[in-house]
């Protein structure tokens, strides 16, 4: 666990002021792969981070690179925020799956869906990570009609990505976003 008591106190106290809840646990593996949806809104961020600051953990995650400018940029980076550029996403599998690899404890996240807009088909880079790296691949939920973060369950991925897909796409039919005209 990561992170101060205080840090840990307060993201707990940020949650619960804006009235949201954290159901569920990490599990107890040093590598993870948080796969995190629905994501339709900027505010996804901002509970999150409460929820990291919660529950002790920091997280390494993938953001788009325009978000990258000052001062924002530094809040992001400082939060564990990754730019990727989604024109142009080549090698971004490998990447982090070399940065599982190389790290003794890591803990990443990343939306499926790639955007916060509607997409019809979700990427499959998320379960090729946590094929070739050997991390837990850990579905959160964000749920807005409830205000509740619902961490697990595990999914262990079959290696047909196809199938994968559509049985965590189907988990991931649950639960509702900020936006829910852009789920997929």
């Amino acid at each position: 666990m990561l992170g101060s008591a205080f840090l840990r106190g307060f993201g707990r106290w940020a949650l619960r002021l804006i009235g949201w809840r954290l159901t569920g646990s990490v599990p107890n593996n040093p590598k993870v792969l948080f796969a995190l949806a629905p994501h339709t809104s900027n505010w996804d961020w901002v509970i999150g981070m409460f929820a990291l600051l919660g529950v002790g953990f920091k997280a390494t995650y993938l953001a788009k690179h325009s978000l990258f400018f000052w001062p924002l940029g530094n809040l992001i980076r400082a939060t564990g925020g990754v730019p990727i550029n989604r024109a142009d996403p080549r090698d971004t599998v490998d990447r982090i799956v070399d940065e599982f690899n190389r790290q003794a404890v890591l803990y990443y996240g990343l939306a499926p869906e790639g955007t916060r807009k509607k997409v019809v088909r979700w990427k499959t880079g998320f379960l090729r990570i946590a094929q070739r790296s050997g991390a837990a691949l850990l579905l959160v939920s964000m749920d807005y009609p409830s205000k509740t973060i619902h961490i697990g369950p595990e999914f262990k991925p079959s290696g047909d990505l196809e199938r994968d897909l559509d049985e965590i796409m189907q988990y991931f039919r649950a639960f509702q976003g900020r936006n829910p005209h852009l789920q997929s």
